[in-house]
C-alpha cells in the first residue's frame, strides 16, 4: 500500500491527500472499530469493490503484511509502515541486536519489579535464552492487552 502512495508523484501534499483517503476506507473497512483489520473484514471490502477475492488470498496478504503475529493489521501495518509495537521493541533493544535482555526491559519499564520482568520472561521467552525476540515481545504486548480488555 505505500508503494502506492510513494509512486504516484505530487509531492508531500498530494501523498498526504491520498493517505487520508487511504485512512478513511480503512477506518470504513473496520467494522467493529477496534482500529484493526480483520482478514474477514478486508475480503468483504475488495468483494464488494468489485475486487473478487478467495480467503486463501487474503490470508496470504494478511501473512506478508501482519508484523505483530495477531492476525489483525493495523493502518501502519497495512500502509507498510514502522508500527508502534516495532518502534518499541527497537527502543528496548539497546544494542541493536534483535532481542531484549531483562536489563534492556526494565531500563524502559521501570514500573516493573524484578519478579514481575522474571515472571514475564519465564512465560514468553519460548527459546529459553533468556532474552525476548521480536515475535516473543509481540506475543507479550498480545497477552497483557487481552488480559487489560478482558
Amino acid at each position: 500500500m505505500a508503494h502506492f502512495l510513494m509512486k504516484s508523484g505530487g509531492g508531500p501534499k498530494e501523498e498526504a491527500r491520498r493517505r487520508a483517503e487511504v485512512r478513511k476506507m480503512f477506518t470504513k473497512a473496520d467494522k467493529n472499530g477496534d482500529g484493526k483489520l480483520t482478514p474477514q473484514e478486508w475480503k468483504t471490502v475488495l468483494n464488494s469493490s468489485g475486487v473478487p477475492t478467495c480467503m486463501e488470498e487474503v490470508e496470504e496478504f494478511f501473512r506478508s503484511m501482519d508484523r505483530d503475529f495477531d492476525g489483525r493489521l493495523t493502518f501502519e501495518e497495512f500502509m507498510g509502515e514502522e508500527t508502534t509495537l516495532e518502534k518499541l521493541f527497537k527502543n528496548m533493544d539497546k544494542n541493536g541486536d534483535g532481542v531484549v535482555t531483562k536489563k534492556e526491559f526494565m531500563s524502559i519499564c521501570k514500573n516493573l519489579t524484578d519478579e514481575q520482568v522474571k515472571m514475564a520472561f519465564s512465560k514468553f521467552d519460548t527459546s529459553g535464552d533468556d532474552k525476548l525476540d521480536y515475535r516473543e515481545f509481540c506475543e507479550m504486548i498480545r497477552k497483557k492487552e487481552e488480559e487489560r480488555n478482558g
